[in-house]
């Protein structure tokens, strides 16, 4: 653990030499001037739900990817697959920081626009692991991809399909038929932190976000550990 501590000091500055808190402060600010300015009068609720989901899809995806690749530039990694510390500290330490910037981000929102009016444990924990759940993504698309463009091209076709469970909002099927989705459980819980009807129950939408959690970072841990030998 004192390796894992170790990390998480040196992520938290090389994220703050990077303005990456700055960052993902002006997007609280952009996201809550934007539901202020689209907000539908009748039922801001599934507008607030987009919001909030957008949030650690790209904080937890596109830095991850992007951090990867910054450090394979850097040749970070070779040093990283010399030293004593296991892969899994140098993700994890980076993961839990995107998620625990982007849980904030998502308070900061939640609170601004609608006050205290929250399932606020659904939210929180839906907003933390779905965020952890996407950096496993980024990731392994990261390690995947050559450069920046490429990570580009690989991004479009998951980020569509982690998209796709918002359709029962607009009347589409629902969150049944989107099992299959790693987006599902996360969109649901905070569907239900807002007072939105989800079609599974609640510790269903916990099991299915911890599940597709594992797949994810077991996906990013083969790839991964390949770019490292």
């Amino acid at each position: 653990m004192k390796h894992f501590r170790t990390l998480l000091i040196w992520d938290l500055r090389l994220l703050h030499r990077n303005r990456i808190f700055l960052l993902a402060g002006l997007v609280a600010l952009i996201y809550t001037g934007l539901f202020y300015v689209v907000r539908p009068e009748q039922n801001p609720a599934p507008f607030l739900v987009i919001l909030l989901f957008n949030d650690p899809v790209m904080t937890g995806y596109v830095f991850a990817a992007v951090l990867w690749l910054f450090d394979k530039d850097q040749h970070t990694l070779q040093a990283i697959s010399v030293l004593p510390i296991p892969l899994h500290y140098y993700l994890f330490s980076k993961a839990t920081i995107l998620s625990v910037l982007s849980t904030l981000v998502a308070l900061v929102i939640a609170l601004a626009v609608r006050g205290t009016g929250y399932g606020w444990m659904d939210l929180l924990a839906g907003t933390f692991l779905s965020t952890f759940l996407f950096a496993g993504l980024g990731f392994a698309v990261g390690s995947k991809s050559r450069n920046f463009n490429e990570m580009l091209l690989y991004s479009i076709p998951l980020l569509i399909l982690s998209g796709l469970p918002l359709l029962p909002m607009a009347g589409l099927g629902t969150a049944l038929h989107f099992l299959p989705f790693p987006s599902t459980g996360g969109l649901g819980l905070l569907q239900q932190a807002l007072g939105l009807p989800v079609a599974l129950s609640r510790w269903g939408l916990y099991a299915h976000l911890l599940l597709f959690n594992a797949l994810a970072w077991a996906w990013a841990f083969r790839l991964t550990q390949k770019q490292l030998l």
